[in-house]
């Protein structure tokens, strides 16, 4: 009997502390998961790497988490790095569009204007999601803005490339959801002072006071 009840007792304890590790492990997981979204550089993307690697989230929210890393790597202008993890996001979500944005964003930087036009066009026709939000999560993006951006980045390739009528349309737009979009403005006065049009003065000005 004695022995009976002591075997009961180290099987509750044992599973006892499974629970409890069990919990601490789901409460870890759930920590590096905000702070993949929440926070920036190095610890954000060491905790997307947590996240992602823990396996236990599937769908969107392991699509987001890939965007989320790779955004940090592009900050770090990890590009190569970057562009894989939107790439894993896009065979998640096939429709997320902020991974094709931000593919787009990169290949302007690598001045692969060609590759960042076709990238921002699928980001348009797809529009945001309602969950956009600046690096490190820390400003949400009303659905206009991050339009706004998208328009941006494909009117700056779009002006890389010397094709002056589909930039500017692009740009008009870009600054028509956000007039305080300072790239936009920036670029549009550089395609007008390409010009010799008198307006790239406001653009330009209005640009740098919004710290462009």
């Amino acid at each position: 009997m004695p022995g009976g009840f002591w075997a009961y007792c180290a099987c509750v304890l044992v599973t006892g502390g499974g629970l409890l590790a069990g919990s601490l492990t789901a409460q870890a997981a759930g920590d590096d998961a905000n702070i993949c979204i929440k926070e920036s550089g190095d610890a954000a993307i060491d905790a997307c790497s947590r996240a992602i690697q823990s396996r236990r989230y599937t769908g969107h929210v392991l699509a987001r988490q890939y965007l989320s890393r790779g955004v940090e790597r592009r900050t770090k202008q990890d590009y190569d790095l970057a562009l894989s993890d939107f790439a894993e996001a896009l065979k998640i979500d096939k429709k997320y569009a902020d991974a094709f944005y931000n593919r787009c964003a990169i290949y302007n930087f690598k001045k692969e204007y060609d590759s960042a036009i076709t990238e921002c066009s699928q980001a348009i026709k797809l529009g945001p999601g309602t969950e956009a939000t600046m690096a490190g999560g820390s400003e949400r993006l009303g659905k206009d803005h991050a339009l706004s951006d998208y328009y941006t980045e494909r009117g700056f390739a779009y002006f890389k490339k010397e094709d002056a009528i589909h930039a500017f349309v692009d740009l008009d737009n870009a600054i028509r959801l956000n007039a305080n979009n300072g790239r936009a403005l920036k670029t549009r006065g550089l395609a007008y002072e390409a010009k010799g049009d008198s307006r790239a003065t406001a653009d330009l000005a209005s640009a740098k006071l919004l710290g462009e």
